[in-house]
């Protein structure tokens, strides 16, 4: 083998991990991120949250702090459900309603995003970057009331 054929596949050997080390990375950010969503949406995510934010000066204050988020936990966990469930009603009439305008194949991308989002697995903006730099150019912006001829 050559010096200059060893020189290439050192090269791309190189290339290769750095571009694996970066999934690796990247994948294990993303997990990080989903994890610290999960977690505020419970009450002692939400007190951790609101507790950066508050600074208690003393212990005692930190103490009667928490008491309250703990009290309030509940109240909480009942407004992340009852949201969850409204979306999903929201989602499930959309699909009922726009169904006949789509074709099967339509339908189907259309049924596995929703149940994605349903799932966790898919960002508010994800698919939209999948498909480069004109995703956000492509969007119009909806017209105001004021503006309505």
């Amino acid at each position: 083998m050559t010096s200059r054929t060893k020189s290439a596949l050192l090269l791309a050997g190189v290339l290769v991990l750095g571009m694996v080390l970066g999934a690796l990375a990247s994948g294990t950010m993303f997990n990080r991120r989903l994890a610290t969503i999960a977690e505020l949406r419970t009450s002692r995510g939400m007190a951790f949250a609101l507790e950066r934010v508050v600074r208690p000066e003393t212990e005692e204050q930190r103490r009667a702090f928490n008491e309250l988020i703990e009290q309030t936990s509940a109240d909480y966990a009942d407004v992340f459900e009852r949201t969850g469930e409204e979306l999903r009603t929201l989602n499930d009439t959309l699909l009922a309603r726009v169904r006949p305008l789509l074709t099967p194949e339509q339908t189907e991308r259309l049924e596995n995003h929703l149940r994605m989002r349903r799932e966790g697995r898919l960002g508010a903006d994800r698919d939209r970057g999948r498909r480069g730099r004109d995703g956000p150019r492509r969007r119009h912006p909806r017209p105001s009331p004021d503006s309505a001829p």
